[in-house]
């Protein structure tokens, strides 16, 4: 078990989840399983839905932490990405459902925004940007990554090599360039 009881917690869901999906896990087999109270589970979250989304966003950062390396370029990063949800899987898809789209989008974005920003900054032409502008682009091409990496969940998850992430990023790096000189100031 790790060290905090909100580790404890979500480890426990990532262990029903193995075998289940989400909607047949209740509260009451969280706590049962981890062995904590329900107020002690409610103390740290809303629902099964909100642990979820913690859970995986630490799953994601741990993941990070120990698969990337300094000097990484983004589109590598996002390959980690997806390759850490196909490792994933089982449980991935066992959590995911319409309820909680939003929560798996909002994990993908936040990983990949600070990586399409720091790609947008390499440019010379985002100096030339106003900021409101850039964080515009910058949200544009965070939601096309999340929204490829949920069509891709939705359709099970085939082998990773078949989302043809190479194909979208010529057009998202190509297109970079092009959309900060529309924007310039």
């Amino acid at each position: 078990m790790r060290q905090t009881t909100k580790e404890a917690l979500a480890e426990t869901l990532e262990m029903l989840l193995e075998t289940r999906n989400i909607d047949k896990i209740t509260v009451k087999d969280i706590v049962t399983e981890c062995g904590v109270n329900r107020q002690t589970f409610y103390y740290h979250f809303h629902d099964i839905y909100d642990l979820m989304e913690w859970a995986l966003a630490d799953s994601i950062e741990q993941y990070a932490e120990q698969s990337l390396t300094a000097g990484m370029d983004w589109m590598e990063q996002i390959r980690q990405l997806f390759h850490f949800f196909y490792l994933h899987r089982t449980v991935i898809l066992h959590g995911y459902d319409a309820t909680n789209r939003m929560q798996y989008e909002r994990a993908a974005i936040k990983w990949v925004s600070p990586l399409v920003r720091e790609k947008m900054e390499s440019y010379t032409q985002a100096a030339d940007v106003d900021e409101g502008r850039k964080s515009f682009i910058c949200r544009v091409y965070s939601r096309t990554i999340a929204g490829l990496l949920l069509e891709w969940i939705e359709e099970g998850m085939p082998d990773q090599r078949h989302v043809r992430l190479d194909d979208y990023f010529i057009i998202l790096d190509g297109s970079i360039g092009y959309v900060l000189d529309k924007f310039k100031s």
